[in-house]
């Protein structure tokens, strides 16, 4: 209901042409219920749960009628002995008849079938929420890359505006005779770069949007924005990964107790099967010599049994594949598991390296800052000159961006981290 509301919203904003601020958690269930992933997995769902329905009326009665009309043009005659005739007329034969089977015990074939068939939903289950924690990672990625290219489009106007600054006071410098035409000349290559870096921090904000409206299901050119959060740096608890709670694990594990109801259903097949089979049948028609041969109905009840005797060591040797086949995917999860330990400790150095980076960077985003006011006040002073305060310039523009950027990559190794250990 709430993925519902959310589009409807979104829906209804962008009907009057408004630019919505969206939140992480907006965009993520957007995300989840228009994603075109996510529905293939409903899909799934759906197909599983239809394939437990067809199993579990297996164990129910069975129920079929049949029924026939026969036409001859002609009739059957035979000699039964010397100088006696009989002469057999089929036409208009009627034949009718309803019958029921109920299976009484297959081996165990049709309870591995149905354990099956629950598991086999059990894992599309899980499928679904493998999908929608990839839609959701994918989308956090997104909405993070719009932050950061929202940060660095500031970044950038910023630093025109503080070099547009320099450039007056040089201009004035220059009109008295206390600044070059060369340096002049300086200041304006430095608003050139300064504009083409804006530029490019403008199409950079709109390609991240694009992204990010489609892992939404929206159309690419929707007008977007998104809520910037960077302030709120909330440290992670590094103590919750474990493998077990990774989707894949479970979906390998599951996968395993489908091998074992497969194995016993391959079993059944080599075990004796009982049922049971009533039918009532009704024939009128038929005739010898002109008199009715058969006009009558008949109930009969039969209990059959099926017992396997020799096929040449066909049911050991798929007994012995389907065992096989169990302790492949037992080793495909080991192995698996090895490489989620792996991607754990890879996701846990990165968040350690991105904690450091946003200390390493504020610090040297602050040290910049107070070094352009000194070197601004130590050039309008003749103290410095114009080339090393368009230096100092440079070096905390730089700074303030690789600040954003560690920020940001800080958020998206967070996100990775969950998603390695399958935190919720």
């Amino acid at each position: 209901m709430k993925k519902i509301i959310i589009a409807c919203i979104f829906s209804f904003c962008s009907l009057w042409g408004y630019s919505q601020q969206l939140t992480l958690e907006e965009c993520c269930d957007i995300a989840a219920a228009n994603n075109k992933q996510g529905k293939l997995a409903d899909f799934s769902i759906q197909k599983a749960q239809l394939q437990l329905k067809n199993m579990n009326s297996n164990f129910l009665p069975k129920l079929s009628a049949a029924g026939g009309y026969l036409y001859a043009d002609k009739d059957f005659g035979a000699e039964l002995m010397p100088s006696v005739a009989a002469e057999l007329n089929l036409n208009n034969t009627y034949t009718g008849g309803v019958q029921i089977e109920q299976p009484l015990f297959l081996g165990g074939k049709l309870f591995a079938a149905r354990k099956m068939a629950q598991t086999g939903l059990s894992i599309a289950g899980l499928n679904k929420e493998k999908t929608e924690s990839d839609i959701r990672f994918e989308t956090e990625k997104a909405y993070w890359n719009v932050v950061k290219a929202k940060e660095l489009q500031k970044v950038s106007q910023q630093f025109l505006q503080t070099v547009d600054e320099l450039y007056r006071t040089v201009e004035n410098y220059y009109s008295t005779g206390m600044a070059s035409q060369n340096e002049l000349l300086k200041v304006k290559v430095k608003i050139n770069e300064a504009k083409l870096s804006l530029k490019r921090s403008e199409n950079s904000v709109r390609l991240a949007k694009m992204s990010l409206c489609h892992l939404m299901g929206m159309p690419m050119n929707k007008d977007i924005d998104v809520i910037n959060n960077l302030s709120d740096i909330k440290v992670v608890d590094t103590n919750i990964h474990s493998v077990e709670n990774r989707l894949e694990y479970k979906i390998l594990s599951e996968n395993i107790q489908l091998k074992n109801q497969e194995i016993k259903a391959v079993r059944s097949d080599f075990l004796p099967r009982v049922g049971l089979v009533a039918g009532y049948n009704y024939m009128n028609g038929v005739k010898l010599n002109g008199t009715k041969l058969i006009s009558d109905d008949v109930f009969a009840v039969m209990v059959s049994v099926k017992v396997p005797l020799f096929h040449w060591g066909e049911g050991m040797r798929k007994v012995k594949s389907a065992q096989i086949e169990k302790q492949m995917a037992i080793v495909q999860r080991d192995e698996f598991t090895e490489k989620m330990q792996l991607e754990v400790s890879q996701a846990l150095n990165m968040l350690d390296e991105s904690e450091l980076e946003i200390k390493l960077t504020e610090s040297a985003f602050n040290e910049a800052t107070e070094s352009l006011r000194e070197s601004r006040k130590n050039y309008e002073t003749g103290m410095e000159t114009l080339v090393n305060y368009m230096d100092t310039q440079s070096i905390w523009q730089k700074s303030w961006a690789e600040f954003v950027s560690a920020k940001i990559n800080y958020q998206i190794a967070k996100a990775n981290y969950f998603k390695t250990t399958g935190y919720k």
